[in-house]
């Protein structure tokens, strides 16, 4: 079986999609599926795509979200869309993602689209529609995806204001033999972090993630633990902002703010950490680092918006507390630093749900049973004509 994964972003500072369609083509590559990757021409691949072929469509990107707007893009998507079995696009709002269902429809080749959106204003149930009405297009390109996954419900949600199909639920994954329990003094030394306790958060540096609340909230825990050490592991327009806070609130001490972390290091920084959190405030589907938290054996604290709840299980894994609430938030984590017992049972009860349910040979195996699904059907109508 022949497969092309389609994403418009594919650097290593892509986020959350990149990375997940990365682990997808490597775990279908181990399954015996003919992987190609398809995307822009990317000034840095993302590392690590084991055997996997990328085919890169060259072309001016528009200077905001880096889409690509080469009026010559469809023609040189052509060129290999038309040998897949299956084409399978990621990230139901970019340009190639959209034009690769549009170049399937017409070869009638069967085509998978995986949503990775929520909404940014969760209530505006009817403001989405009408502007799923107004964009006409949308609705109509989306629709030509002969099955729809999406990453979480809150996804699946977002997604059924542009579409009449419905969405399957398939989450995103994680390599439970990269990110797993290790020693902790080992995993500081190979990190070169140091602090007691260590609180952690990787992301990005923007708006959405919540940071602001997590700074403020480390005023209140330093209170506590003096030499509290925060970890902050990416990169974003938000970092003068946030250093500045950290200035104000004199806790230049307690934040180090790390840049864009390599995934062979990034490891060790997981485990060298005694409480993760991901303090968003809105628009987060599912929190990919929630995964590689949990695989890790550290317990987590965040908030509760979009699919964090599903991948925590409304707090059976992980605390959850009130968006924006910078109290709420460092009570959290104080409890969880206070309280051994709850840190190895959030520790223990994480690692085996992201060995059971979230393991990228078992999330690949339910992709695989779509595209059985599509290939049998497409045959069965061959055979008719």
């Amino acid at each position: 079986m022949k497969v092309g994964l389609v994403v418009e972003w594919f650097d290593e500072h892509a986020g959350g999609v990149a990375k997940h369609v990365r682990e997808l083509a490597n775990a279908l590559d181990k399954k015996g599926v003919d992987v190609t990757i398809v995307t822009n021409k990317p000034q840095k691949i993302i590392d690590d795509p084991r055997n996997i072929k990328i085919f890169k469509i060259d072309g001016f990107k528009e200077p905001i979200f880096k889409t690509n707007i080469s009026p010559l893009a469809t023609k040189r998507m052509k060129k290999c869309i038309e040998d897949f079995d299956i084409v399978h696009a990621h990230h139901a709002f970019s340009r190639l993602s959209l034009l690769s269902l549009s170049i399937a429809s017409k070869f009638n080749i069967p085509s998978i689209l995986t949503t990775h959106t929520v909404s940014f204003f969760p209530d505006y149930e009817y403001f989405w529609q009408f502007i799923s009405y107004v964009y006409p297009r949308y609705r109509l390109t989306i629709s030509k995806a002969n099955k729809i996954i999406a990453v979480s419900n809150a996804a699946k949600k977002f997604i059924s204001y542009f579409t009449n199909k419905e969405a399957i639920v398939i989450p995103n994954g994680v390599s439970i033999e990269k990110f797993k329990p290790r020693a902790r003094s080992y995993a500081r030394k190979k990190a070169g972090v140091n602090g007691s306790p260590i609180i952690l958060y990787v992301g990005r540096l923007v708006p959405k993630k919540g940071l602001d609340t997590l700074i403020t909230s480390m005023k209140k825990i330093v209170e506590k633990y003096p030499h509290a050490k925060l970890y902050i592991a990416g990169k974003g327009n938000l970092l003068p902002f946030l250093k500045t806070m950290t200035s104000i609130l004199g806790i230049e001490k307690n934040v180090e703010f790390l840049g864009f972390v390599e995934e062979n290091v990034l490891f060790y920084l997981y485990n060298s950490a005694d409480v993760f959190v991901l303090p968003s405030i809105t628009g987060e589907s599912f929190g990919i680092v929630l995964l590689e938290a949990m695989a890790s054996g550290l317990p987590i604290v965040a908030s509760n918006v979009g699919g964090i709840a599903e991948v925590l299980e409304n707090g059976e894994y992980g605390l959850l507390v009130e968006p924006g609430n910078s109290k709420e938030l460092a009570k959290a984590i104080i409890t969880v630093l206070e309280n051994k017992d709850l840190r190895s049972k959030l520790a223990k009860e994480g690692r085996k749900v992201a060995e059971e349910k979230y393991a990228w040979e078992k999330v690949a195996d339910k992709i695989i049973e779509v595209y059985s699904s599509l290939v049998g059907r497409l045959s069965l109508a061959s055979e008719k004509i």
